[in-house]
């Protein structure tokens, strides 16, 4: 991996800090002509050139083909950042499989695999390397051609010991130094993050959440978890357990949010209803379809989703009163599937609980969120450790 070196002083700080707005307005704009860079960053036509000059020679940027010339006089060279430059690594862990995604320095993915992990033995860091560089054997990498990585997993990785906690179904990760453990088996620097914190990255970049600041997303698919946003950044807590509100109880006969509102929890309160159905989130959209009149009832969809609306409205009352989040998203199969209809009754219950009035919304249930998530917040970092 190519870096700049960076030192703190008049030009040559004023240098680094132009070729750091530069590498970002490449890869975020790019390709760029060289007087596209320089309005975009605000540079003379000299000091353009000797930047891209300067990127070239470091192999940080490269030439990218030419833009066609709308008058007299040569075509303009496109520049755009050398992907080659660095790569990253994205991984998505359940219980089940492992889920990876190798991208360059622009971002953009460039191999995908995916392994199962169940019966591969007790150690479940071992079919996770194997992911990865099977992975990054598809475009000729090895580890050591990887820069960083970003591995989301259910639960939260206390920042102090390292461990796995909140994650029963999980019970080969705990015991140990999660991250330590997964940096000397790849080599490499590694973030461990939280599964539904990537899903919020993902729509803060990506999905319904974008171009807002402040976001409560309420996950309810085989169990139930929250991401926090605040002021455009992650909020995870003294001990990384923000958003861990599975075992919070949500009535007075001590009912935890993940009995209510979590796949088995739906499928319960639809048979009361007289809805049935094979998987939660099917049966929630077979409700959906049946009251917008698009299907037919089979029991009772509208008093189902009513229900259902409540519940999720109580599961968020209080962090909506303690965040004052401009956006509620409802995610997982079951958020998801709700559409806006769900999302427009739990706004309607939640209005009637608290003066706050944030939007309420599904969200955008992008296939491998989680794995998306951890790309770009690899990549953001790799981006950050060469750019300078």
């Amino acid at each position: 991996m190519r870096g700049l070196s960076v030192r703190v002083g008049g030009p040559r700080a004023l240098r680094a800090m132009n070729d750091r707005a530069a590498l970002y307005a490449l890869a975020e704009h790019g390709p760029l002509s060289r007087v596209e860079l320089e309005h975009a960053i605000g540079l003379s036509k000299p000091a353009a050139a000797e930047l891209l000059r300067r990127l070239e020679q470091a192999q940080l940027v490269r030439q990218d083909g030419h833009k066609e010339s709308s008058g007299p006089g040569p075509n303009a060279r496109l520049w755009t950042v050398n992907e080659l430059a660095g790569h990253a690594v994205g991984i998505d862990v359940i219980s089940s499989s492992v889920d990876v995604a190798v991208a360059d320095l622009s971002g953009r993915v460039i191999a995908e695999r995916k392994v199962l992990s169940r019966g591969s033995g007790p150690d479940p860091v071992v079919p996770l390397r194997r992911a990865v560089v099977d992975a990054a054997k598809v475009r000729g990498l090895t580890l050591d051609d990887i820069d960083r990585a970003v591995v989301g997993i259910s639960g939260s990785i206390d920042p102090v010991t390292g461990f796995l906690g909140y994650a029963d179904h999980m019970p080969r990760w705990h015991g140990f130094n999660v991250p330590h453990r997964l940096a000397d088996a790849l080599g490499m620097p590694v973030t461990v993050e939280n599964d539904v914190n990537l899903v919020a990255t993902d729509e803060l970049l990506h999905g319904r959440a974008r171009g807002y600041t402040d976001v409560l997303l309420l996950w309810m698919s085989s169990g139930v978890a929250a991401a926090v946003v605040v002021d455009g950044r992650l909020h995870r807590g003294w001990r990384g357990a923000a958003g861990e509100i599975d075992f919070a109880p949500l009535d007075f006969n001590g009912r935890r949010v993940t009995e209510l509102i979590d796949n088995h929890g739906v499928l319960e309160l639809a048979a009361d209803h007289g809805v049935r159905a094979g998987r939660a989130g099917t049966l929630v959209r077979r409700a959906v379809a049946a009251v917008a009149g698009e299907s037919e009832r089979g029991g009772d969809p509208e008093g189902f989703l009513a229900e259902l609306a409540a519940r999720v409205a109580q599961a968020v009352v209080i962090p909506v009163s303690l965040l004052d989040p401009q956006l509620v998203l409802l995610g997982g199969e079951i958020g998801v599937a709700g559409g806006d209809r769900l999302a427009d009754r739990v706004a309607d219950r939640l209005h009637r609980l608290i003066a706050h009035r944030p939007e309420v919304r599904p969200a955008t249930g992008r296939d491998h969120a989680v794995r998306h998530g951890a790309v770009e917040a690899a990549v953001r970092q790799l981006q950050e450790a060469v750019f300078g």
